[in-house]
């Protein structure tokens, strides 16, 4: 619906357009007419022209403005009335579309009054200035748009009355309909009122319900855990009373065992007192041993350190005897082959068997 009213009002404006050119059209068409007539009548008549024509243009521009002005405005409060249309419901949209029309239609009314009222003057203002045919024939053309004005008022009053009507049984019915849904919506809120209640005294007896089986679980637990500690108690006691006979039994043994450590003990005192003064004796023996083990080992670094030096020695003396055993190998080979390159490549390849590990070859 609001997009059809947008559509409409698109093609009032295009038709207002429209008019507007068409009736420049025709004033220009008339001013050219004028102007001929005013020739041959200035001929006739001795060249007095009325400048009756440029004046009426401008009045009709004049009112041309004024109404698109007007229309300009009815455009903005019907795109007013559009924007609270939107936002009410739809029997409010209803009303608001009806008075919407109402208050159209009364502007088309008044539109068309002041148009006949317009044309009126215009044609009395022509009938006094204008006595030609042309003015003539203008003045009827005037005077059937004036009756056809006419008409559309009786059809806009017709229009209007059934809105009127229509506006007066549709009110009336939405004063019904409010009435009505008054009504019910106070039977609801009595009815939310009753259910509220029942819910609330259900919610209180479930929660008093809860609370008891939960007070009867508690209980019912407090009574198992007393049992179980009854008869925890009770094996605990059992258990005392039969760690309280073992006990009296080891006390005897231990008693006993008492007489027979503390006369151990005193058999050990005299071995300790005896072990004792072998014990100081054999440390002055093992004092004694220290320093003679101390001299020893002394004795033996000593040795020790000339028996290295002495093997270093060797060592050395070897490796020298190798050397020079070498060298006169080299010396035995050089005498006896003629090429001496085989005799260096020959030690190329003892150094480098010597230079590889064992594990590379």
């Amino acid at each position: 619906d609001i997009k059809k009213e947008d559509d409409d009002e698109a093609k009032d404006n295009e038709e207002c357009d429209r008019k507007e050119d068409k009736i420049k059209k025709e004033m220009k068409k008339e001013g050219k007419d004028g102007k001929e007539a005013g020739v041959g009548s200035g001929s006739k008549q001795g060249g007095a022209a009325p400048p009756v024509k440029d004046s009426r243009e401008t009045e009709i521009i004049r009112n041309l403005k004024s109404e698109h002005k007007k229309a300009v405005n009815d455009y903005r409060e019907l795109k007013l009335l559009l924007d609270m249309y939107k936002g009410v419901g739809k029997e409010q949209r209803d009303k608001v579309q009806l008075m919407a029309a109402e208050k159209k239609a009364r502007q088309e009314v008044e539109d068309l009054k002041t148009q006949v009222k317009k044309l009126q003057d215009s044609k009395r203002e022509e009938r006094k200035k204008l006595a030609d045919e042309e003015a003539i024939r203008k003045i009827k053309q005037l005077e059937e748009s004036v009756h056809q004005l006419h008409r559309q008022v009786a059809v806009q009053k017709q229009e209007e009355e059934t809105l009127l009507n229509e506006m007066e049984v549709t009110g009336q019915a939405f004063e019904d309909m409010q009435e009505q849904n008054i009504r019910l919506i106070q039977q609801l809120r009595e009815k939310d009122d009753a259910n509220f209640k029942l819910m609330s005294e259900r919610i209180k007896s479930n929660q008093i319900h809860q609370l008891a089986n939960e007070e009867r679980n508690v209980l019912q637990e407090q009574t198992n855990t007393l049992t179980t500690q009854v008869e925890a108690q009770n094996q605990v006691v059992r258990k005392l009373e039969e760690k309280e006979r073992l006990l009296q039994n080891n006390l005897t043994t231990v008693e006993k065992e008492l007489t027979l450590r503390q006369q151990a003990l005193e058999m050990h005192k005299r071995k300790a007192i005896e072990s004792a003064q072998s014990a100081a004796d054999l440390k002055l023996h093992l004092e004694k041993y220290h320093a003679q083990m101390k001299e020893a080992q002394q004795v033996v670094a000593e040795k020790t350190m000339a028996l290295e030096q002495e093997a270093f020695k060797y060592r050395r003396v070897q490796e020298e005897i190798a050397s020079l055993r070498r060298k006169v190998e080299r010396a035995k080979k050089f005498e006896m082959v003629d090429r001496a390159d085989e005799v260096l490549m020959e030690e190329i390849r003892d150094y480098k068997d010597t230079l590889t590990c064992p594990s590379c070859k």
